[in-house]
């Protein structure tokens, strides 16, 4: 018997049902694994509220590391013991789980399991933002809207190792005393007046080349007026509410206008590279320090809380 968050309805952080379960075995080409850690992401509060419609009832969470216990009899690359960790594979809330094999990265020795889950999803995001969907120069100048998130924290740190100028918006004063620290170009206050001309005066009167929103509504429109004709627009998240782009807007301008997800670029044939390069990125210091929340497994509907009043920095983690 093991436990995990599921739900039986979409809705309120109240949905998310904590339960014991009997776990099946793995099948041929499938793995059991013992999660040490397990990521919270943004989208998991898309998948539990109904933004994405899913068939319920549905176990909760997208990303994990952990210890493998029992291997199917066609897993070649995989043993009982072996450290692995995933990053888009649902049923992560649960202190055990079965997994496809092909869904695994194998995790160095000098990568925690708490790290790992705190890093794959939102890192390997960041490497398809700044290596994909645009890719980052040296001397390019890159705005990042919600630069104090999982995702924004790596993202504006990576674009900055890359030799960007990097202008970071946050949502609250507390919020940029931490980002100030990192060395970035400028911070910001997303909810200024005029904040595409606070921009453009922080990238000495131009406009510029990369916006990355990861905060949607209240940042969407102030992205366009602060990105040069035939800048990149890549809308990332919708933290404050979800918003599109008008096409004919963006045209007037040639703005290129991108809503990637990481599944487009990462996939089973190249995770491992993946993550591999963000492991060393991670280790020479680029991305900074690692900040984890810690929570209980049980606690899960306290993190997605958290994660609506936008009060957190860093990565959100539950602990079985």
């Amino acid at each position: 018997m093991t436990q995990r968050i599921r739900i039986y309805q979409q809705g309120a952080p109240a949905v998310l049902h904590y339960e014991t379960f009997e776990l099946e075995q793995p099948s041929r080409e499938q793995v059991l694994i013992r999660h040490e850690a397990i990521g919270v992401n943004f989208v998991d509060t898309m998948f539990r509220d109904g933004t994405f419609k899913v068939p319920l009832p549905f176990n909760m969470g997208v990303e994990a590391a952990g210890v493998v216990e029992a291997v199917g009899r066609d897993v070649q690359h995989l043993k009982v013991g072996d450290r692995v960790g995933y990053f888009f594979a649902f049923g992560a809330y649960a202190d055990r789980r079965v997994i496809d094999a092909s869904a695994l990265i194998k995790l160095p020795d000098d990568i925690a399991s708490e790290q790992a889950a705190g890093l794959l999803s939102k890192g390997l995001t960041a490497w398809a933002l700044v290596k994909h969907a645009h890719r980052v120069k040296a001397g390019e100048s890159v705005v990042v809207h919600g630069a104090s998130g999982g995702v924004g924290s790596l993202l504006a740190r990576w674009a900055k190792s890359l030799g960007a100028r990097v202008i970071a918006t946050v949502g609250s004063a507390s919020k940029a005393d931490i980002v100030e620290r990192w060395g970035l170009d400028a911070v910001l206050r997303s909810d200024e007046p005029d904040l595409a001309g606070q921009i453009n005066a922080a990238n000495r009167g131009l406009g510029v080349d990369v916006v990355y929103d990861l905060i949607g509504r209240q940042t969407l429109d102030a992205s366009i007026n602060a990105l040069r004709d035939g800048g990149d627009l890549i809308h990332v998240g919708n933290a404050s509410g979800g918003v599109t782009a008008d096409p004919a807007r963006l045209a007037a301008r040639n703005i290129r206008y991108l809503q990637p997800s990481t599944p487009q670029y990462v996939n089973a044939q190249n995770q491992g590279t993946a993550a591999s390069e963000l492991f060393e990125r991670f280790r020479e210091g680029a991305l900074g320090p690692l900040e984890l929340t810690r929570y209980r497994l049980e606690e899960a509907a306290l993190t997605h809380h958290a994660i609506a009043a936008r009060k957190h920095t860093g990565s959100i983690v539950l602990i079985p």
